[in-house]
């Protein structure tokens, strides 16, 4: 069951990055570069997400840009950020995987196409429809179109919908 176990300070070289658990994005280095900015003046106002996948092994589950700017702090300023406050949670691998992708998916540019491998892996996992329709605060129907649509979107049809160039519609209209 996914649950936040606790808030702590926690030493920044103890969290690792987890082969599963990627950005959904490209590190936006600007974003970076200006977080790295707000951090040195404000601090940090928004925890990093942690997995605690066992006692005391630690996987970033939400903050990539933030962690990246730490890095880029740390880097130039020994000793800074030697201790991060991070949310820790627990939960199986399929809940902290689904967690990863819905920690950026209430920001405003994310896609479509940044649900496709997600949905698609619970729904494998035997998440039912209902469980990730509501996990993700969507309807079950557009659960639905994506189990059945993405695997048979191209490459191409998907770097167009990636860059609204071609809209989820018309995108299962050409499918059909």
């Amino acid at each position: 069951m996914l649950a936040t176990k606790r808030y702590e300070y926690l030493a920044t070289d103890d969290i690792q990055y987890h082969h599963t658990l990627t950005n959904h994005r490209e590190l936006n280095m600007p974003k970076v570069v200006h977080l790295q900015k707000d951090i040195l003046e404000n601090g940090l106002f928004e925890p990093l997400v942690v997995w605690e996948r066992n006692s005391n092994e630690y996987f970033l589950v939400g903050g990539f840009h933030r962690m990246e700017a730490i890095q880029g702090i740390r880097q130039s300023n020994p000793g800074y950020f030697d201790r991060v406050d991070v949310r820790v949670v627990s939960g199986d691998p399929d809940e902290i995987r689904a967690l990863n992708l819905k920690l950026n998916a209430d920001r405003v540019d994310t896609r479509i196409t940044d649900y496709f491998q997600t949905v698609i892996y619970l729904n494998n996992a035997n998440w039912s429809k209902e469980r990730i329709a509501e996990f993700f605060d969507k309807s079950v129907s557009w659960i639905e179109d994506i189990i059945r649509y993405a695997p048979l979107t191209t490459e191409s049809m998907r770097e167009k919908l990636a860059g609204g160039e071609l809209s989820w519609n018309r995108a299962k209209e050409i499918l059909r």
